[in-house]
């Protein structure tokens, strides 16, 4: 390298540094620009019940609650396109009145940090659609196509997929769904990225809401490779157990129970978690799940008979033979409560008590009758904890509308799930508190630079 060469290569790095240390003494903002993420969904049924205590309206939301709003649902059409799911998404019941979509989307003017993005699919659409598009590169380039132009008429900032599940045959996924993801997932990145670059518009997020189950992620998803073009990963760590097993067990336990049979061990947070990560996927890219609802039970009444004799009540009395419980006034499905329905319960019933599991760290409920595994916000605290101190990106909370809305039932707060979440992640670890100015930290530093001729030249930034 010729002298004069090499003295311009210095005078470029000469200048690039001084840039960064204007640029970082004219930074007067010592707010953090790490944000954990909050990814809340919004069911486009809740603003249809009856009456007040369960109904959820756009207009009912915190616009700061949050830092993504997932509007679910959107569906995914065998004719390679994605359309509401209800009549009023689009536009409203009057001429007058404005469709959901614009209402969940009016919050963005109150926080313009805010994302609101469009959830398509969910556990009854199932693989409906999904299984078209993913069959080859034709039908995958179209849907893509036709995605972006839908997102953007009804300015959503991005897409989220909630195909439950690639490669799960009872949920009709066909043979070729988990390679077909892999290449979906590709396409859309790849386009939404270009189609920002041509544009000059913000690029729109894609990401998923997956499986928590080992034996349906490995039956569905290429987990390294699809981990690379997601924005994030929302892991559904919920539904462990329910009415279908037929016994109580708990609904989002965050580690196992000690001497849990094999097939369960991995049926919590923690486990679940764990396997995204050994399969390849980056902890920074994933969210955890939390419910805002429980898993009820009615408990049969017989015990067992053990040597002739009434078997003993088990201690935390998860396992014993269980049915779904009576569906709650409210939302009205067996065997699910909302966590207002649960406070209720609590509070018209001392025989319902609140018992904690230790080693799942989480609450239920146990009376004579009455079984439900939940979290409250002592859980969700913990829950938060967990996902600080094993450096995840973020939460996911279905849904708001199963929060108690105004504070008025559980006496804790609008949201108390909700904003339980958001109080924990608002204490960012030392690590990450003033991320912004790092970058100034070593402003008297020197660079050194090996050039061709293995000399060393030393560049002082001061």
């Amino acid at each position: 390298m010729t002298t004069s060469i090499l003295t311009s290569f210095m005078m470029i790095i000469w200048l690039a540094v001084k840039q960064v240390r204007t640029d970082c003494l004219n930074d007067t903002s010592t707010e953090s620009t790490f944000v954990y993420r909050r990814v809340c969904y919004f069911a486009n049924w809740a603003a249809k019940r009856y009456d007040n205590i369960s109904r959820l309206t756009p207009e009912d939301i915190d616009p700061f609650l949050c830092t993504h709003i997932n509007f679910a649902f959107g569906k995914v059409l065998e004719s390679l396109v994605i359309a509401p799911y209800e009549e009023d998404d689009l536009k409203g019941w009057t001429a007058s009145s404005k469709g959901m979509y614009e209402r969940v989307l009016k919050l963005k003017e109150a926080n313009p940090d805010l994302r609101v993005l469009l959830s398509v699919g969910g556990w009854t659409h199932a693989s409906r659609g999904f299984n078209e598009v993913s069959k080859n590169a034709a039908n995958i380039k179209t849907f893509v196509k036709n995605s972006v132009k839908f997102l953007r008429d009804n300015k959503f900032d991005g897409l989220d997929l909630d195909w439950e599940y690639p490669g799960a045959k009872d949920q009709g996924a066909e043979p070729h769904s988990k390679t077909g993801y892999t290449k979906l997932v590709k396409k859309l990145s790849r386009v939404f990225q270009r189609e920002a670059e041509r544009t000059g518009q913000e690029k729109l997020l894609l990401t998923c809401a997956t499986a928590a189950a080992r034996h349906r992620i490995e039956a569905g998803y290429e987990v390294e490779e699809v981990c690379k073009y997601f924005d994030f990963v929302s892991v559904m760590t919920y539904d462990y157990h329910g009415s279908w097993d037929g016994k109580t067990g708990h609904n989002s336990p965050l580690y196992a129970m000690r001497n849990e049979r094999k097939k369960f061990r991995e049926w919590n947070i923690n486990s679940s978690m764990l396997v995204w990560v050994e399969l390849g996927c980056p902890k920074e890219k994933l969210n955890i799940g939390l419910s805002a609802y429980g898993r009820a039970f009615s408990v049969f009444g017989e015990t067992g008979m053990t040597n002739g004799k009434p078997a003993p009540k088990k201690k935390s009395s998860i396992g014993m033979k269980a049915s779904a419980a009576e569906a709650g006034k409210y939302t009205r499905e067996a065997g699910v409560l909302a966590y207002y329905e649960i406070c209720e319960l609590i509070q018209n019933n001392p025989n319902n008590r609140v018992f904690w599991h230790r080693d799942m760290s989480v609450p239920y409920v146990s009376s004579k009758a009455l079984w439900i595994g939940f979290d409250n916000i002592r859980s969700v605290t913990l829950k938060m904890q967990f996902l600080k101190e094993h450096g995840y990106g973020g939460v996911i909370i279905w849904s708001l509308d199963l929060d108690d809305k105004t504070g008025e039932v559980c006496h804790e707060g609008p949201f108390p799930i909700f904003n339980a979440a958001k109080r924990e992640l608002s204490i960012l670890p030392e690590h990450l508190v003033h991320t912004k100015n790092k970058k100034c930290s070593d402003i008297n530093a020197t660079i050194t630079v090996e050039h061709l001729r293995s000399k060393t030249t030393t560049i002082k930034t001061s």
